[in-house]
Order: C-alpha cells, then structure tokens, then sequence
C-alpha cells in the first residue's frame, strides 16, 4: 500500500498555461450553449442561513458540487480552520463563477477549498473551457480579496468517467498549471489516494453510482491532503471567524 504522504503529494507541472484574466465584461456568456444558470433557490437559502450563524465569516469555505455538499464530515475533519460548507446541487463550473460573490467572496474568508469541473465533463464540455472557468473564479475571488489562499481539488477520476479520463486529466493539467508559481494558489491531486498499488479506483471509497464516495473517502483521502496543505498556509489554528 502506498504510505499517506505519498496518496497526498502534490501534482508537480513544470509548465504553465497562460492565464485567463478577461474581466466579466469580456466573457460573454457563462452557460455554454444547450445549457442553463441552476440552483438560485438553494444558493439564496444557502446564504440566508449562514448569514444568520455568522460562522463562515473570516474563516475558511469550502465550495464546489456535490463531492463538496456530501461531505457532511468536513466541519469535524478539518475543525480546526471552521470550515463552512457551500457546496451546492450538482453544480458546473458557470454556476461557480455565477454565485462567487455570495457564496464565498461576502464572507471575506482566509481560504477557499474548491471543487468543480466533473459535472461540466458529464454535461460533455472540453477541458479548456473548464480550466477557463475555474480561472475565471480564481481571479474573480482574488481581485476582492487580495490575500485570499485557494486549495483547488482535484477533479475526481471516478470509474463512472472511465471512458472521459483523458478529460479529467487534460482539465486537471491545465488547472494544475494556473495554480503553478502562484504562491496563494495550491492544487492537491486527491486521485493518487482513490487508487491503489494496482493502479485500478478504489472502489471501496466509491458509492453505488461510481461517481460520488462513501464517508471513508473524506477520512482517507480529502482530509488528510486538504489537511497537509492547510497546516502549511496557516498552521496555527484560527482563534475564531
């Protein structure tokens, strides 16, 4: 069996891609065509109640779409940076960028744990235009807060995916290399730990659908490499929000 240091290594690129930095104005449309702007009504409600707590002030957000939302143990894995769950529906990239504003840059965080991509891939979207959303969010969340970490996962290369690897790894290389030579920006490859010694998924750590995990792959493999890079932005745990 692999040793956890090596399941949570970071992807290491030696080359970059040039970064997409075109202001909202220029982009034109988010939703690529065919497709649709989802999840107002969860977003809206979503940001109502953390309004009311005040937790996810200050602190850490952890955003993205469903791998996110169903990591019901997050607040307990990684309890000592207080993260915040926004995660939402089986959101896409465009819905990312579309509620960046209220779902993570109105609560001013230290850092942003991200992860979106894989349903573009399901919805049939290329791997450029992923990254370029993604860059997109980055920049938008930089631009407003200017010392902000951001800790990008990894889109997962789930078995449901199997015939979309190329895909997955094409949109991962490309978002790995934006993140490369930013100082604040940190990719962490959580696949090398969905894998065994053999090379094949771990299908252990996957649910019925082979797409989404079961609880032991929060403790085996998100937190520990989400973990690893936290202690390393901000390895004294935060007072409070």
């Amino acid at each position: 069996m692999r040793s956890r240091s090596a399941r949570c290594m970071l992807l290491v690129v030696l080359s970059v891609l040039p970064a997409c930095h075109a202001p909202s104005s220029d982009r034109g449309s988010l939703v690529p065509d065919g497709l649709e702007m989802r999840y107002r009504g969860e977003v809206d409600a979503m940001v109502e109640q953390a309004d009311a707590s005040g937790v996810a002030r200050g602190g850490t957000i952890v955003v993205g779409s469903s791998i996110v939302r169903l990591w019901k143990t997050v607040g307990e894995d990684l309890a000592p940076w207080q993260p915040v769950n926004h995660g939402f529906g089986g959101s896409r990239t465009w819905e990312l960028v579309e509620y960046a504003d209220e779902l993570v840059i109105a609560f001013q965080p230290k850092t942003v744990i991200v992860y979106s991509g894989s349903n573009d891939i399901n919805a049939g979207e290329d791997a450029e235009s992923i990254a370029r959303r993604v860059e997109w969010f980055m920049s938008d969340v930089e631009n407003a807060l200017p010392t902000v970490e951001i800790i990008y996962l990894a889109i997962n290369r789930a078995p449901q995916k199997r015939d979309r690897w190329d895909v997955v790894d094409d949109a991962n290389r490309r978002i790995s290399a934006l993140c490369a030579g930013r100082s604040n920006r940190h990719f962490v490859d959580v696949n090398v730990g969905l894998f065994d010694e053999h090379g094949e998924p771990r299908l252990d750590l996957y649910q019925d659908d082979l797409l989404h995990f079961r609880p032991e792959a929060y403790r085996e493999v998100f937190a520990p490499c989400v973990e690893r890079t936290l202690q390393r932005i901000e390895p004294v745990a935060p007072s409070g929000p």
